[in-house]
């Protein structure tokens, strides 16, 4: 999701007690960040929980809040209640289209949503999901995409199928019911970092939720915490606020026993991602000032700032921190490291992306104009 200068219009500027706030509302076990300078305003705390996409961390209840935000109670109360609205339809979406592609032999895994959020939080409303994330295997795509079809749901984007398809490995659809969208991915790649080698072993580790009697494929712990990396990666390459994502991971790593720590790590080296299982730990232990990760060690990253105080900016405020943020480049040279086959590879794929995508839209504005 792209965010406008005009969606960060109202958080220009410092909003270091605002962000103090959210985490020591999000990230477990307490934190030890001294005083802030002032007492954090209620409007930019709101503005910047919703841009970061944690305002489900927030609690309602006005005594709980700090005691300038008391007025948000209300606020945070509309917030919640559209947020279980929006889950229990994903549930229940989710729940159905599951059971189809099942019953089609074809098997999948959600990636993220309110199931996701289930077996990380216990809770399933903790952030609102506008559509359902699915993974399938490269070779089962087709056969996936037509089981959507049967369920009423239609391509979106045609224009545009080519790029998204082939280079951000992910298909969009959408059901004029109810409108309920399904992201069908392919690959675990982001556009501009490194492959996901060997991505269809998700499918071999997929644990099950268990919900109203249907057995929900969602992803491993160990791939849980990867794909957090990942996301983090591709937010910081984007200059995207991406807080949700530093405290999902906290707590994906916090559960882990010494068994499925030494796995993450064969996995990250395995599927290429060691690199970037080091920049997402690097990140989320920055935002997290308390002793939640005081034991996960990371290597210095080349060209990643090592000041906590910036890496914490770069996660919540990104536009404060632009000229110290990794340019393009240098970023997939760091996560590349060692490997400088991926690193052309990458390089070309990225370089290869953006002129397919302005090649389509030129020709989407010429079939329009």
């Amino acid at each position: 999701m792209g965010f406008s200068p005009e969606m960060i219009a109202g958080v220009r500027g410092d909003s270091g007690p605002e962000i103090g706030v959210l985490i020591a509302a999000s990230l477990p076990g307490p934190t030890t960040d001294g005083q802030a300078d002032r007492a954090p305003d209620p409007d930019r705390l709101f503005d910047i929980a919703r841009l970061n996409k944690m305002l489900g961390w927030l609690p309602i209840a006005p005594t709980l809040l700090p005691p300038d935000c008391k007025e948000l109670s209300p606020r945070l109360l509309q917030v919640r209640m559209h947020t279980a609205r929006m889950n229990r339809q994903a549930i229940d979406v989710t729940v159905e289209v599951t059971a189809a592609l099942t019953q089609a032999g074809l098997r999948h895994v959600v990636l993220k949503g309110p199931f996701q959020q289930m077996v990380v939080h216990d809770d399933p409303f903790r952030r609102p999901s506008g559509d359902i994330d699915l993974y399938v295997a490269p070779r089962d795509r087709k056969a996936a995409g037509a089981v959507l079809q049967q369920l009423g749901f239609a391509p979106m984007e045609q224009d545009q199928m080519l790029w998204w398809v082939s280079f951000l490995g992910e298909q969009h659809f959408r059901r004029e019911a109810d409108g309920a969208v399904i992201d069908l991915h392919h690959r675990l790649q982001q556009a501009g970092l490194p492959d996901w080698r060997g991505a269809e072993d998700v499918l071999d580790r997929a644990a099950t939720v268990t919900h109203d009697g249907a057995a929900i494929p969602v992803l491993s712990p160990v791939d849980g915490c990867l794909l957090m990396t990942v996301t983090l990666a591709k937010a910081l390459l984007a200059h995207e606020p991406c807080g949700w994502a530093a405290a999902d991971l906290t707590h994906w790593l916090a559960r882990l026993g010494p068994a499925d720590r030494a796995q993450l790590a064969k996995v990250a080296a395995r599927s290429g991602q060691g690199q970037t299982l080091s920049l997402g730990i690097a990140l989320a232990r920055a935002c997290n000032p308390g002793n939640a990760l005081a034991d996960w060690s990371t290597p210095l990253l080349p060209g990643l700032p090592t000041d906590p105080a910036i890496l914490r900016d770069l996660v919540f405020q990104p536009w404060q921190r632009e000229v110290e943020a990794p340019r393009r480049r240098q970023m997939l040279r760091m996560l590349a490291r060692g490997r400088p086959h991926v690193l052309a590879i990458e390089a070309l794929r990225a370089a290869l992306s953006l002129k397919v995508r302005a090649t389509l839209e030129r020709q989407s504005d010429k079939a329009s104009g």
